[in-house]
């Protein structure tokens, strides 16, 4: 079984010690928070966070998710619609002032406008939180993230070269503007929302969502810029702004044909907000859903996954349809990991496991657990607790199979620095001998994992891919399978790509930026 215990008697490696950041109190800026809806056309509308800002009818909030066309709606208190109008713009930073439309009802009582923020340096490391509507959840959550480093503190070196190229074309947000970085991704819907310190002072508005592999790259627009804001004198959207505005993801994108609120209301909860799947310490939300190919275009490293492919289709001879296969993001809120679930299968808990688990109707031996643990590793050796780990999941499997063991892959396994204190390590290992399985044939089972560790958490994703030596036979009698074009093959193409796409899922495990 896939107890924990195991895990927790190999981290005695590390030192048992937690801290937490100095808490902050959510109710000093909840009656700030508004929820914004954006018109894009009769059947779509976009929802984002936005704060009220120094008066009850003005809002800030992200520029790109704004349209050309339609209305504008903020929901105060979680109870109170009003239409707005686009005041102000600044567009460098991605930033927009929002005021409220003549002849409504008076903004309601209550309503906390926010008038001033802190532009004093950030320490690395440290905790700050953004509060927002996560997609459509019928109230406010917090996102605690952490401040990160890259150098020079530019929007230029953080995104993905694709969307670089982009943005200067388009002309904003500016690749020389300064941000601040934060090591963890913006759930959806919360662009625009307003990101404090320890302390409670407002730091910077949230942006980004662009993608990057599973994850996406979010970073935090500086709150100095607000002041440029309330200085601008455009009030009218940029040229090529539909163009920009397709390139985030940290906004989400609804149906909807209400015009009445309260209607409008239900359809943002009924089509946007999912609950999380969690425990104690993790807690994963629904945040997008992405082909492979997608990802791959836009993954840090996605070698091991381009290997496999081009092993199957040049040595064993099977075709996939790769454009076809499609994934769940999943993202931890608390600890910044995100998971890749294929869309015909299911992420749970498993109490007998002990584990995240990845299900699926059809129980073929292809399963993918996920495994964590928050606690102090900044003093432990990557190299030795990967070694420890592989013995032990290897173990734990050779006894579950029967098998005498397993053996390393090396052309498979490599580790990667992500950044200045985290990373992560794929390993692949075959089984010593083969299975067989209920329906007779004979099964090589590879244990695939990815260990991901911080100075303040491990976590893996381990996968048992069960393959079965008679469908390399049939591809070679057969000259080669094109599964694009199965014919009498089909079962044994839907196999093989769940292989892959099980394979895919466990490699694109990741940390959030």
């Amino acid at each position: 079984m896939m107890k924990r215990t195991v895990l927790i008697s190999l981290f005695v490696l590390s030192a048992i010690f937690y801290s937490q950041g100095q808490q902050f109190d959510p109710n000093q800026i909840k009656n700030s928070l508004v929820r914004v809806v954006v018109t894009i056309n009769d059947k779509e509308s976009k929802v984002l966070t936005g704060f009220v800002w120094k008066n009850p009818n003005q809002v800030v909030t992200s520029l790109h998710g704004m349209s050309k066309t339609g209305t504008i709606k903020v929901l105060y208190l979680n109870n109170a619609w009003r239409k707005v109008k686009i005041k102000k713009v600044y567009q460098k930073a991605d930033l927009v002032l929002l005021e409220v439309l003549p002849g409504q009802d008076p903004v309601p009582i209550g309503v906390a406008p926010i008038n001033n923020f802190h532009v004093g340096p950030i320490k690395f490391g440290a905790d700050v939180y953004a509060f927002g509507f996560n997609s459509g959840a019928p109230g406010s959550s917090s996102r605690i993230l952490r401040k990160g480093d890259v150098s020079p503190e530019t929007l230029n070196s953080l995104i993905p070269s694709k969307d670089k190229a982009a943005l200067a074309k388009i002309g904003f947000p500016a690749l020389d503007l300064n941000i601040l970085y934060l090591e963890g991704s913006l759930l959806p819907g919360f662009s625009g929302a307003p990101v404090f310190d320890s302390q409670g002072r407002l730091i910077g508005v949230g942006d980004g969502g662009l993608e990057k592999g599973a994850s996406n790259v979010s970073w935090i627009i500086p709150a100095k810029y607000l002041t440029e804001l309330e200085n601008s004198t455009v009030t009218a959207l940029p040229a090529n702004f539909e163009t920009l505005s397709q390139l985030f993801s940290a906004d989400v994108r609804i149906e909807t044909t209400a015009e009445n609120s309260e209607i409008l209301g239900e359809e943002l909860f009924k089509q946007t907000y999912a609950d999380p799947v969690e425990t104690d310490e993790f807690e994963f939300y629904p945040t997008k859903n992405r082909s492979l190919m997608e990802m791959v275009e836009t993954s840090d490293d996605p070698e091991n996954l381009m290997k496999f492919a081009e092993e199957l289709e040049g040595d064993i001879k099977i075709t996939l349809d790769y454009e076809g296969m499609r994934f769940n993001i999943f993202e931890d809120i608390n600890n910044g990991v995100v998971l890749a679930v294929p869309v015909e299968q299911e992420l749970i808990y498993s109490n007998e496991e002990e584990a995240f688990q990845v299900v699926s109707e059809v129980d073929d031996g292809m399963n993918i657990y996920h495994i964590g643990l928050k606690d102090d590793f900044s003093e432990t050796d990557f190299d030795e607790l990967l070694v420890t780990v592989g013995e032990l999941i290897n173990t734990n499997f050779a006894e579950r199979y029967g098998l005498s063991g397993f053996t390393i892959d090396e052309e498979y396994s490599y580790t990667l620095d992500f950044g200045p204190d985290r990373k992560i390590a794929w390993v692949l290992s075959a089984a010593n001998e083969g299975i067989t399985g209920q329906d007779g044939l004979t099964y090589v089972v590879y244990v695939y994992m990815t260990v991901l560790m911080s100075s303040e958490k491990t976590f893996m994703s381990v996968a048992t891919i069960p393959i079965p030596a008679e469908f390399i036979v049939l591809t070679a009698t057969l000259g080669g399978l094109d599964c694009n074009n199965p014919g009498m093959y089909a079962q044994q193409c839907e196999y093989m790509a769940k292989v892959f796409k099980t394979f895919s899922a466990t490699h694109l495990t990741t940390f959030a930026y």
